[in-house]
């Protein structure tokens, strides 16, 4: 390894009294190329553990092939060599449905980030459980309200939006996922009221609401488990959560969330223009009204028709959700599905619901994205599949082999040809199959004679027609010798 040292200086921080190194490269990022001799080795090692009866287990499996074969080999690779040999069961993981990025918020006080969570408070033998509905301004991470309820209810939700109005005005906007509690009569006459755009977060994806998840992650991580060793009623563990939830908003409001940013409470403070609020309101309509793609109006389509021939009934809530949880699925999964839920209703008609079809296509799904997986690491990693792949190479190669009579058939072929230019480009043909030959003998006259074998078995040819083309392959014969 060359290194370029230009004075005394580097040279005394590049190595050590010893003339070690300090730093030493840990091949991270080398690539090891993988070979068919690597591959045999991990099928035949990952067959005989097998047969065996012994379990295959990963990560010591991974280690022993590192310390046999001295290669870095990944965890991914090893694991994809086994998968393509059936050797390893593949497990695909993706997302499903496609949902919305997070928003980002440019002004503070734009977006409100509403949410709710169970908190459980032990007192003495009994655990209460309360639902801590909790308001978070989106841009600047500042804690603004909260309510304590017993439940999940539209009432604790209009609670955080009042208190968040009297504290620091309303908000442009507020994001929360599509409860019964956050779509209730009264929250939406509330926001509707005061025009105040509402932003879904999608179904199933909390990552749509990060501000107020990470919120509730931050607060149980700071206060742990509330424990009250006591037989105090209800109220009284409601009152030491509020103390509790009082004292993590002012502390949290005092801390920045990223440095150099200035604190929760700062930000929230900040004066904002009229013409930066229409500017952001613009901004979150423009996201509130994006369409659909095209391409998933086949699948919402297929849902519709599913819903009016089975005359399911569904709710507008329901409804929506199904068809923002369809589009994450593949037209294949879909139609499968299907097929499989009219089995089973007319096996059991109280079947006839779309929670079981989803959990059906659920699984489909996942079957159909194992298989294309476990296929792709058989395109690269079969052992059989390379095998039979360089058989019919060989195969190929050896129909491609230049033999003597198929260089008579092209030197007879090409005397028959009236035009120059063809009958030289066949020529040039002859000779580069010749060449071929003539790299496999020692010697030209053992050529030759089978070349005047071949001539003599002919029964199309005449006398003449024999001759030309014998004086012609020994022209290019002594020509090609001669090269």
């Amino acid at each position: 390894m060359s290194i370029s040292l230009s004075t005394l200086s580097d040279w005394d921080q590049a190595y050590d009294d010893n003339l070690c190194p300090y730093r030493t490269s840990d091949k991270r990022g080398t690539a090891t190329k993988v070979t068919m001799e690597i591959i045999r080795h991990i099928v035949d090692k990952a067959r005989a553990l097998k047969e065996r009866g012994n379990r295959l287990r990963i990560t010591k499996f991974v280690q022993t092939i590192k310390d046999e074969l001295q290669l870095d080999l990944g965890l991914k690779t090893i694991k994809d060599i086994l998968i393509a040999n059936d050797l390893w069961r593949p497990q695909t993981k993706k997302k499903r449905p496609e949902f919305y990025q997070s928003l980002c918020q440019q002004i503070p006080n734009g977006v409100l980030s509403l949410d709710g969570s169970t908190i459980n408070v032990h007192v003495g033998d009994l655990v209460m459980s309360y639902n801590l509905e909790l308001g978070v301004d989106a841009g600047s991470f500042c804690h603004t309200a909260y309510e304590i309820t017993p439940t999940e209810t539209g009432d604790g939700v209009l609670s955080v939006l009042k208190k968040h109005q009297e504290a620091w005005g309303l908000p442009l906007g507020v994001v929360f996922d599509r409860g019964s509690a956050n779509l209730s009569e009264e929250v939406m006459s509330f926001l509707s009221m005061h025009d105040i755009i509402i932003l879904p977060a999608g179904p199933r994806n909390p990552k749509g609401n990060g501000t107020d998840e990470g919120a509730f992650s931050q607060f149980k991580q700071a206060i742990g488990e509330v424990h009250i060793d006591t037989s105090s009623p209800y109220a009284l563990g409601e009152s030491v959560l509020k103390m509790l939830v009082c004292l993590y908003m002012q502390m949290r409001n005092k801390l920045a969330l990223r440095k150099p940013r200035p604190t929760p409470a700062d930000q929230m403070q900040t004066p904002v223009s009229a013409k930066e609020q229409e500017k952001e309101r613009a901004r979150l309509i423009e996201h509130q009204q994006k369409k659909d793609n095209d391409a998933h109006q086949a699948k919402r389509d297929r849902l519709h028709w599913l819903i009016n021939y089975h005359d399911i009934t569904l709710s507008p809530i329901e409804l929506q959700r199904a068809e923002y949880c369809i589009k994450g699925y593949d037209q294949e999964a879909i139609t499968k599905s299907e097929e499989a839920f009219l089995r089973a209703v007319n096996r059991d008609h109280n079947r006839c619901n779309l929670s079981y079809f989803f959990g059906i296509l659920s699984n489909i799904q996942q079957d159909l994205d194992d298989q294309r997986y476990q296929q792709y690491c058989q395109e690269r990693y079969s052992y059989e599949l390379h095998q039979e792949n360089q058989r019919r190479k060989a195969e190929i190669h050896s129909q491609n082999e230049p033999t003597v009579e198929s260089v008579l058939n092209l030197v007879v072929t090409a005397l028959d040809l009236s035009q120059d230019f063809l009958q030289k480009s066949a020529f040039n043909k002859c000779k580069e199959r010749i060449e071929k030959l003539l790299s496999s003998v020692s010697y030209i006259s053992p050529l030759m004679k089978r070349f005047h074998d071949a001539l003599g078995a002919r029964d199309d040819l005449d006398v003449k027609q024999k001759e030309q083309a014998l004086n012609q392959i020994e022209q290019l014969i002594n020509e090609t010798a001669a090269a």
